[in-house]
């Protein structure tokens, strides 16, 4: 599978998940309820240890760093290893590129046509797994798994990669101290939302979806108590933050 091909592939998992936060099981009540996710997950690619990991961005007044939000039982000193050799390039990588991350030593057999980034490392080290997860203003950060033993394939490193979207995203909701009312949000409220955003006014979104002024208002305030809002401007805000609308 081509790097494009699984772009498209994780982007179609991406925008499901963007409408249900993990489909079945639904939105986590709390942090704490991610952990059993991520202990499948360990256990899908034979891991033995995980980590969650918030990401600060960049600015002019703080750099940008990484810091462990979730991790598995015992695994604090190799996460924090693992981070003191890697954090940088990881940094580098979550804002230059969507493709996983495959830390393996030279000669290990890692899957052909793989469309990870493979990295080389020491000789006799495990094969070391990284996702990285950008939501744009939500958010973003990275899902670790540890001396991954599974035999690896396409199809495994897209399902993880759908699952730590999922995971992340419910993290900094519930970070955020949001409710999941966006994911009851219709097209039209979403649409409207956006265009205020934009800068436009109900006037002109009306004639841009043919619809009143008054139909306008309403779908925006229906979308304004869904949100739990106060007013449209803080509307916009938590649409934005919860990556509904850009």
């Amino acid at each position: 599978m081509a790097i494009g091909a699984y772009q498209d592939a994780q982007n179609s998992q991406e925008r499901s998940v963007e409408r249900s936060a993990d489909g079945a099981s639904g939105g986590a009540g709390s942090i704490a309820d991610l952990f059993p996710r991520l202990v499948t997950m360990q256990r899908l690619c034979g891991s033995g240890a995980f980590a969650l990991l918030a990401v600060q961005a960049h600015t002019l007044l703080k750099p940008g760093q990484i810091e462990c939000a979730m991790q598995s039982a015992g695994s604090q000193d190799r996460i924090d290893k693992f981070l003191l050799e890697y954090s940088e390039f990881l940094l580098n990588h979550l804002f230059s590129s969507p493709c996983p991350v495959i830390f393996a030593p030279q000669g290990a057999a890692v899957f052909s046509s793989s469309p990870a980034t493979v990295v080389n490392t020491e000789a006799g080290s495990g094969i070391n797994l990284v996702f990285p997860v950008q939501l744009g203003t939500m958010g973003n950060g990275l899902v670790v798994f540890l001396d991954a033993r599974a035999m690896l394939n396409n199809d495994m490193l897209i399902d993880l990669h759908r699952k730590s979207l999922t995971v992340m995203r419910e993290k900094l909701r519930l970070a955020f101290g949001m409710t999941s009312g966006s994911e009851n949000l219709n097209d039209r409220e979403i649409e409207c939302l956006q265009l205020v955003g934009n800068g436009m006014k109900s006037e002109a979104i009306g004639e841009q979806l043919n619809l009143s002024v008054h139909t306008v208002n309403a779908y925006l305030g229906s979308a304004t108590t869904k949100l739990n809002a106060v007013n449209r401007i803080q509307a916009i805000a938590k649409a934005i933050r919860l990556g509904v609308i850009a």
